[in-house]
């Protein structure tokens, strides 16, 4: 492993400061679960590392006075699981951002690994990922240039990797207020419980007055280098109703749209097409129930 020097700042200024005082060879560095890995295996190679632990600006959560939410990138998925104990405990379907935190790899990993940790690293496989972009998260980052705020499905590459320019540090997950959506669910496939996912699947439903879907997101995570979005499927959504809506046939639109079988040409790409048709079709129905449960509960 190459010799690098270990800072940790107390404030989001004095990290900024450090990154661009190091340059290129600089990385920032949350709960490590990625990076750590990576200098391991001598895939990166850092002459100095800037930790965010110690910025308290960056851990835990907020309601705004809209009633977006508000996630530090530096909080923990197990910090973000156990939300409901806390004095700000999640709201309606923001509640599955923390269902989602909570099933993901193990417990030493969910206690280490961050939130924007994760969006960083951006692999396609991680359940972060892919979530974000289907609730068309906003993403607020710092740099010695100023801070932005990036539409998460444009915060990454879709050949892989982020759009996050040197010396700058993601700083604030932004998610929709309730009204936003009337109902969320995530839905995936791994081999063992604490693998990454061989496939993903959000669907996001917002309900009209009269009780049929007035907007739909449908996204598919961990079968390309980004999260899909599925926007045929997600449009075959509007206007139905969960009695109208055949969630196998729309499940298998979004697996013709995301991966069509001219390119499913191996095995396991032939078994991912599958999975989409399914996990589409099950986030569908579960959002479906979600959104007309919260409806009459309203």
């Amino acid at each position: 492993m190459k010799p690098f020097s270990f800072h940790s700042p107390r404030g989001l200024g004095e990290a900024v400061d450090l990154l661009e005082r190091h340059g290129p060879g600089a990385q920032v560095i949350a709960g490590g679960q990625t990076l750590l890995l990576a200098m391991k295996e001598r895939l990166a190679r850092p002459s100095a590392l800037v930790s965010l632990a110690e910025v308290a600006d960056l851990r835990g959560w907020r309601y705004t006075d809209s009633g977006a939410l508000e996630i530090g990138a530096a909080t923990t998925y197990a910090a973000l699981a156990e939300a409901e104990l806390t004095g700000v405990p999640l709201r309606g379907w923001h509640t599955e951002i923390a269902a989602v935190a909570g099933d993901l790899a193990d417990r030493p990993v969910r206690t280490m690994g961050t939130i924007g940790g994760a969006l960083c690293a951006a692999d396609p496989r991680f359940d972060m990922v892919t979530l974000v972009v289907a609730l068309d998260a906003e993403l607020d980052t710092v740099g010695a240039g100023g801070g932005r705020t990036i539409r998460a499905a444009e915060f990454f590459d879709p050949v892989g990797g982020t759009v996050l320019r040197p010396g700058e540090i993601l700083t604030t997950v932004r998610f929709r207020p309730q009204d936003g959506f009337s109902g969320v669910a995530f839905e995936k496939f791994r081999y063992r419980v604490f693998d990454a996912a061989l496939v993903s699947a959000v669907c996001a439903l917002r309900l009209g007055a009269d009780g049929a879907v007035a907007d739909a997101r449908v996204t598919v995570g961990a079968v390309h280098p980004a999260p899909v979005l599925a926007t045929t499927a997600a449009d075959r959504l509007v206007g139905g109703t969960p009695t109208a809506v055949d969630t196998v046939e729309i499940g298998l639109v979004a697996a013709d749209e995301v991966l069509p079988a001219e390119q499913a040409t191996t095995s396991v790409r032939r078994y991912q097409r599958e999975l989409i048709g399914v996990l589409v079709g099950r986030a569908i129905a579960r959002s479906h129930e979600r959104a007309h449960t919260t409806t009459a509960g309203s």
